[in-house]
């Protein structure tokens, strides 16, 4: 072979992607962020950090926003290792979380744990899921301004289907139907990062929640989210009060809902508190007008 044509030939080489031969796709792949604080997460295919600065920084909210607009937050467990966490007694049906169970031997549940030891995080949806395009959820702000329907009166089971099919074109990531574990880690690095008190998150958490005893959101009904700035933790809206949420969480047949609802007391009265971290169960064949859900994803 003439030296010529060898030295074309590696040159092609040399210009073809990692993990992809001549004549096929450039792989698909993750990228790193790192934050001014030298912190890191991971960036999906196709989405892109906010141009916000506030919304830049891992330890208080590293905000990104999908192909279709939708919006998530980092949740590192760098920082909050993923884990059911006890937030004390204020649990419906008792004082502990007996009966109450995460733990599943599903593929997807076991990916998602793997992904968050991988990558270090998980991603948890910005705003409670509300109707996006072709019949799937999206995670963006709902208002007067900004208009769009909240997901409700949708059971639990259609709920993982919905999540789960969400960029189902995207070989980066994978949307899921949170369980209680991803709740608490959330809960739990609000406390850790010091944006929030245990007593705010699991005791009192109408300062911060979309709650009838609340002073910052008169009238509120629960159609919209990302409304109220007060109602804003680590650039997630909305974990306390404003929409009962569902989660994959189980207790006995029923699935296990979070955070109180607007109509209800976020902690003024003792045995009516619905703080951010309460278990509420309800059967999941429930089509409820005031329980949502909220959209996670984990990294491929």
């Amino acid at each position: 072979m003439k030296k010529g044509i060898v030295v074309f030939l590696i040159f092609l080489l040399l210009c073809v992607p990692l993990g992809s031969a001549i004549g096929e796709e450039t792989t698909v792949t993750v990228s790193q962020y790192t934050d001014q604080n030298g912190d890191t997460a991971y960036i999906p295919s196709g989405f892109t950090v906010s141009d916000k600065s506030d919304e830049q920084t891992i330890r208080s909210g590293l905000v990104v926003i999908g192909p279709d607009g939708s919006e998530f937050v980092w949740i590192p467990t760098s920082i909050t290792p993923l884990a059911v966490r006890e937030f004390g007694s204020y649990f419906s049906g008792g004082d502990s979380l007996s009966g109450y169970y995460d733990e599943t031997d599903e593929p997807i549940y076991q990916e998602m744990l793997a992904s968050a030891e991988k990558y270090g995080g998980f991603y948890m949806g910005r705003y409670e899921a509300s109707q996006g395009a072709d019949g799937l959820p999206a995670s963006k702000r709902v208002s007067e301004s900004e208009p769009g329907r909240i997901w409700v009166q949708f059971s639990p089971q259609d709920t993982v289907i919905a999540c789960k099919n969400l960029y189902a074109d995207n070989d980066t990531v994978q949307g899921f139907f949170p369980w209680g574990i991803n709740w608490d880690t959330t809960l739990q690095w609000l406390i850790d990062s010091g944006c929030k008190t245990e007593e705010e998150v699991s005791r009192d958490s109408t300062g911060w929640g979309n709650y009838s005893d609340d002073d910052f959101s008169p009238r509120a009904s629960g159609q919209h989210t990302g409304v109220w700035e007060e109602a804003k933790a680590n650039n997630i809206y909305d974990l306390a009060g404003n929409n009962w949420e569902w989660t994959q969480e189980r207790c006995g047949s029923s699935y296990v809902m979070r955070g109180g609802g607007y109509n209800l007391m976020g902690g003024a009265c003792p045995g009516s508190r619905y703080p951010a971290a309460l278990r509420d169960p309800l059967p999941g064949n429930n089509h409820h007008p005031n329980v949502t859900f909220r959209i996670a994803l984990y990294l491929k």
